[in-house]
């Protein structure tokens, strides 16, 4: 019996599924021939690409697809390895902190809970308490602001967790801890940093898709995709991929083109996004990285065969001026 997954989804290599949503990357690979600005042990292709594309709208069919480059892949691959050993650090960090409160040990409240009102209005117990040149005077005040919430903690739950935050940030300065806390929770919040881009490569086109308006404008397909890590996200992994129609100008005297930017654009855009697992984010990019790797190594042998015959030509031709 035939394999209709097979035959359907020829080259695709990994997909990754949602309720409404489908990733999947294709292989485009092809190798070096006869007709290509390239030498025989390059081995790729000029052409050669990973189609990456998200299925968003399961209901009508609709998608948006974008080009990955071999060259990008082992880039792509460091930086994810450099996104996970922060995962781990800040999964570690956390298994650390629960296992010290768990041992009767500070809370580090004193940097995380903010005064909700009066003229400390916004800060932390800790972070004023650093901040003051008078230790002795900030720590009077973090005492008078003990003393009015506790007066009011059977009436409002939430004082307590705020009186805490004080007496943690008090006990760190009796114990000369404080500065040293005060750089733990700054750690913490760059760990948790908002967004940082994996792969973010320029807009680019797929040339040969194009269409014409009605003024007879040409307009060509293009591509942007993006991966971002977001530490902070329960997917801490976000692919973006976005498609539309803009116009190229190109310069006269370079001959160079320039995509219009989306603010200038004369047709729709379309912009899907799919969020991802660590696992699902590490099972994505090593399929390209050793997909690529098997690849060239089977083509190896014919491109490396070529390449010498071409050698011992060059060899022979060779003349001394």
């Amino acid at each position: 019996m035939a394999n209709e997954k097979a035959q359907k989804y020829a080259g695709q290599l990994i997909s990754i599924k949602r309720k409404t949503t489908v990733l999947s990357v294709t292989d485009r690979l092809s190798h070096v021939d006869d007709n290509t600005d390239a030498t025989y042990l390059e081995l790729l292709h000029p052409a050669s690409v990973y189609r990456m594309s998200i299925l968003g709208d399961i209901q009508k069919g609709l998608s948006v697809v974008a080009n990955i480059r071999p060259e990008d892949i082992r880039l792509m691959w460091l930086r994810l390895q450099f996104a996970e050993k922060k995962l781990f650090e800040q999964e570690m960090s956390k298994k650390i902190s629960a296992a010290a409160e768990d041992n009767g040990s500070m809370k580090s409240d004193a940097f995380t809970v903010t005064f909700a009102m009066g003229r400390l209005k916004g800060k932390t117990p800790g972070g004023f308490l650093v901040e003051s040149a008078d230790k002795e005077a900030a720590i009077k005040d973090l005492h008078s602001q003990y003393d009015f919430l506790a007066q009011n903690v059977a009436k409002y739950s939430g004082n307590q967790k705020v009186m805490d935050a004080i007496k943690n940030a008090i006990e760190y300065y009796e114990l000369g801890a404080l500065d040293k806390e005060a750089d733990n929770a700054a750690s913490n919040t760059e760990e948790t940093a908002p967004e940082v881009e994996i792969y973010a490569p320029p807009e680019k086109t797929f040339r040969k898709d194009t269409k014409t308006l009605s003024d007879g404008r040409v307009l060509t397909k293009c591509y942007q995709i993006q991966i971002s890590f977001i530490p902070s996200n329960r997917y801490p992994y976000c692919v973006t991929i976005r498609n539309r129609y803009g116009m190229i100008d190109k310069n006269p005297n370079t001959g160079m083109e320039t995509i219009r930017s989306a603010g200038n654009e004369v047709s729709d855009s379309r912009i899907y996004k799919m969020s991802l697992s660590s696992g699902e984010m590490v099972s994505v990019i090593s399929a390209m990285e050793e997909n690529l790797h098997y690849y060239k190594s089977c083509v190896y042998t014919g491109m490396r065969t070529k390449d010498q015959k071409l050698q011992e030509i060059n060899r022979k031709a060779w003349k001394p001026q």
